[in-house]
């Protein structure tokens, strides 16, 4: 594949049948603090930490410090339920300001997200745009809303919002058409954004979820990284959301990654299998990893951009083909739309 060859993949690639995997790097690219930052900052409030949880805490510092990274440190040292609380609540007193002063500036007509811009140039299918993310704050959701799309969290409601995929659905429905003699329901525009790990508008309800879009003082329902993340999924609605993004990727016709490592085993098991048996899939990562890269590398449709080391343009990596091309930043999704979709 030359690079002309790679403009027809990316034009050819946004039509019927696209789910999109959105992974916290297209976050940090819009100024939300990434896992170095969070680990960080938890460090920083370990002095509220006692008892058993700061001895706790003092052995997942140690991994830190020996540049394991939070996540793998989380892994090595499973967190007890009152830690994974306490990260919960510093994860969003880090990101949710950041969050904030973001929505504020696209609201205020001062910045437009990549994702809206991208959103802007694509088909909108008549079923539904399937969104997956494992990202905790609402840049999706705020993005998908600019571009004029219906966003369905599979919640009703914006400030009590119960959890009900059914009804949820419902909320797009505009009337009702005919397709091929068959009498089917019309949607507004309509993104569905599944989030397995939950969501800073998530928030425990006695035994219950809902969802509310005003900033709470309540327990919110997010599973923090590490080991204890798989156990934690299996709750409502997180089982919903997981089970739901697996259903999509099952039935994809093509898959675009964005800013996604691979480190999720909610969703990497059945990703990584349709990546590998053949869906055409684009990814694009300002910078690749070698797990990345080798996926990109040994699957029969794949494509890889990233950014090159030593110019700007961009890296292309796909099953036997690899090279360099300078110019356009078309790892940036932002930049692929303005300069290839039309």
């Amino acid at each position: 594949m030359d690079y002309n060859e790679l403009l027809k993949f990316v034009q050819g690639h946004f039509t019927d049948g696209l789910v999109l995997v959105i992974g916290s790097g297209l976050s940090c690219a819009e100024g939300i603090p990434g896992m170095p930052e969070l680990a960080d900052h938890l460090c920083s409030r370990a002095d509220t930490l006692a008892g058993a949880d700061a001895t706790l805490w003092s052995h997942i510092k140690a991994s830190i410090d020996a540049n394991e990274g939070l996540e793998a440190a989380l892994l090595k040292h499973a967190p007890t339920e009152t830690l994974e609380v306490w990260i919960a609540e510093g994860a969003s007193e880090l990101l949710m300001p950041k969050e904030r002063e973001i929505i504020g500036a696209v609201l205020r007509g001062e910045k437009t997200l990549r994702l809206t811009t991208f959103l802007a140039k694509i088909l909108k299918p008549t079923s539904g745009l399937p969104i997956l993310t494992p990202n905790y704050d609402r840049l999706i959701e705020v993005a998908c809303e600019m571009a004029g799309f219906h966003v369905d969290t599979t919640a009703v409601g914006q400030y009590a919002g119960a959890f009900d995929h059914a009804r949820s659905c419902m909320g797009s429905c505009r009337g009702i058409t005919t397709r091929a003699k068959t009498t089917v329901l019309d949607h507004f525009p309509r993104a569905i954004v599944l989030k397995p790990h939950g969501s800073f508008d998530w928030y425990k309800s006695g035994n219950d979820a809902r969802r509310c879009s005003l900033d709470l003082d309540a327990e919110r329902l997010i599973i923090t990284p590490g080991l204890n993340k798989y156990r934690a999924g299996y709750d409502s609605p997180f089982d919903k959301h997981r089970d739901l993004a697996n259903d999509y990727i099952k039935r994809a016709g093509r898959l675009l990654v964005v800013g996604y490592g691979f480190n999720d085993d909610h969703l990497q098991t059945h990703l990584l299998k349709r990546i590998q048996d053949g869906t055409p899939t684009l990814i694009l990562n300002q910078s690749v990893s070698t797990k990345v890269e080798q996926i990109a590398k040994t699957s029969p449709r794949c494509v890889c951009l990233s950014k090159p080391k030593a110019w700007a343009g961009v890296a292309m990596v796909t099953n036997g083909h690899q090279f360099e091309q300078k110019g356009h930043n078309l790892w940036d999704m932002g930049v692929l739309a303005k300069e290839l979709l039309t």
